[in-house]
Formats: C-alpha cells, structure tokens, sequence
C-alpha cells in the first residue's frame, strides 16, 4: 500500500468520525425538538380544551344577556306604558284642576269665560224681559234698566260657601277659599248669586241685548285695608267720559238718587259716588279692574282707572 492510497483512507476515517460525530449530534438535537414539539402540542392541546371551555361560558353568557335584553325591553315596555298613563293621569287631573279653580276667578281667562251673551239660556231670558234690541237710545236704556231690575226682583243674594282650590302640581298644597263663581245660565236656574254672579249675569244679559255694539263691563273695587272683600257690579262706559254704574247685589245704580232712574254720570262722579256707598263695608275702596268676555284691564287705584278712561272715551 503506497503512501496515497494510506492518506486517503486516513482522510476517508476522519471524515467518517466527523459525519459521526455530527450525526449523533444532529440527533440529540431532533430527539429535543421532538420533546420540545411534544410538550408545544400538549399546551395547545390544553389552551384548546380551555378556549373550548371558554367559548361555552361565552355562549352561556350570550343566552344570559339576551334574557336580560328581553327582560329589559319588557321592563321599557312597562315604562312607557306606565308614563303614558301618567301624562294622561296628569292631563286629566290639569283639566279638572282647571275647571274647580276656574271656579275662583282667579286668571283673566277664568274671568272672561263667565261672561256668556251668546248663551241660549241668556238669549231666551232677554227676550222674555225686554224684547229685541232697540236703536232709540231711550228706549235701549229703558231695557238696560228692566234688564237690572230683573235681576234685582228675582235673584236672592247667597253668600258663597268654601271651595276647594287644587294645586297645579300633585305636590302642591291643597286650599278652601270661600268664593265659587256661577256661570249666568246657572244663576238663572238657581236664582240666587252674590256680587260677581249677578254682576255678570246682568252683563251677559246687557251684551246679549246689545248684540255687541256698545261696551259693557264688569268692574271691581277692593280695598286698600288687607283681609277687606272685594265687591263686583257693572259698568257702560258712554261717550264724551261718562259712566254709569249698575250694581244688582248693592240694589245701586248710578242716577237712583238723584234721577230716580238709570242714568249716566262724569266717570268721576259715578265712581266715586259708587265707591262712597260702599265706604263702610270696603274701606279705603278703589277700582282694581275691569273685565269683558274679550278684554280685561287692571289698575292700582281709582284716578289710574279713570286716566284710562278718558283716554279711550
């Protein structure tokens, strides 16, 4: 054996240690990712059994809340429900609110309501007592006064008796004021009344027969001495500042003293000698207002009312 063939198979042999070497190597190495790969796929496999496990508490959490959503809309059902109930509740409880307190004239709209010309019932009873209206002015005011003495010959004065006023709010606190305005016609069928119920069953009467052409009030005095009443009667403006001043509950109108009959007087004059015959029981007595079904005006004394007056008659 020569010395080439010697180094070849010298070579060959260290070649065939190296590849062993590295084969043993090479797989040490596989048998550890083997282990390592086993080990991976028994965590997956775990974190898939726990992804499993989760995705069924994820379902049962989902049926849950699609209870609870349907409860709740049952739940907002039941509301609605309820606060339509409420608001119709609270209407209706306004309208009757309403009405009872309209009772007490307290708001401009109350007040006015309680004029009623067009009333059949007043319509009626205007042509049973004087007839049609009439363009002779002596004539009208002859009907003016039949008209107030109509009322004063059979209406019998009736103090009123406490009346329960609502609070606009369920909150609010419930009151008994003694007052309780009729509406003419049922004046008419009880016939009795105190001052605001004649005061404007003789003003809705006096429009009535009118038909609207001239102005008829119904005007108020108070007193300027707290816990004083007030007191309610008619008033006809008429031209160049005069006024005449019927009032069916005082059996006093403006003329009867000096005239006999109805007549009409310096606005001053027929004021102050209205207010001058109630002295006694309104102290320090002043016109506060004057109201029609279509118009109403307040004042804090009398010469404001009567400044008022002079500029529009």
């Amino acid at each position: 054996m020569n010395n080439s063939l010697k180094g070849a198979i010298l070579v060959l042999t260290v070649l065939l240690v190296i590849v062993s070497i590295f084969a043993v190597s090479l797989l040490g190495s596989l048998n550890t990712t083997r282990a390592a790969l086993a080990e991976t796929e028994a965590v997956l496999a775990n974190t898939r059994a726990q992804l499993t496990e989760e995705e069924t508490k994820l379902d049962l959490a989902n049926a849950r809340l699609t209870h609870t959503q349907m409860a709740l809309d049952n739940i907002n059902n039941q509301l609605q429900i309820a606060n339509e109930t409420n608001g119709q509740m609270l209407n209706q409880y306004t309208s009757l609110c309403n009405k009872i307190n309209a009772r007490c004239g307290d708001t401009q709209q109350d007040r006015q309501s309680f004029i009623t010309p067009t009333d059949t019932t007043i319509s009626n009873k205007v042509q049973e007592i004087v007839g049609g209206y009439s363009d002779n002015v002596n004539e009208r005011w002859g009907d003016y006064e039949r008209l107030y003495r109509w009322v004063v010959n059979n209406m019998d004065y009736s103090y009123d008796t406490y009346t329960p006023y609502l609070p606009s709010s369920l909150s609010g606190a419930f009151e008994w004021r003694k007052d309780f305005w009729r509406m003419p016609a049922e004046t008419l069928a009880d016939e009795t009344g105190d001052c605001e119920d004649m005061a404007l069953l003789l003003a809705s009467m006096m429009k009535n027969y009118n038909q609207g052409k001239f102005a008829v009030w119904v005007i108020e005095i108070a007193s300027g001495v707290p816990g004083n009443p007030s007191h309610l009667a008619v008033a006809i403006p008429v031209q160049d500042g005069r006024l005449t001043i019927l009032d069916p509950a005082g059996k006093y109108y403006t003329g009867m003293y000096q005239y006999s009959s109805l007549y009409s007087e310096s606005a001053a004059t027929a004021t102050n000698a209205w207010i001058s015959y109630w002295s006694k029981e309104i102290p320090a007595a002043f016109v506060e207002r004057i109201f029609s079904e279509s118009e109403e005006h307040q004042f804090s004394s009398t010469s404001e009312f009567l400044a008022w007056l002079n500029q529009r008659y």
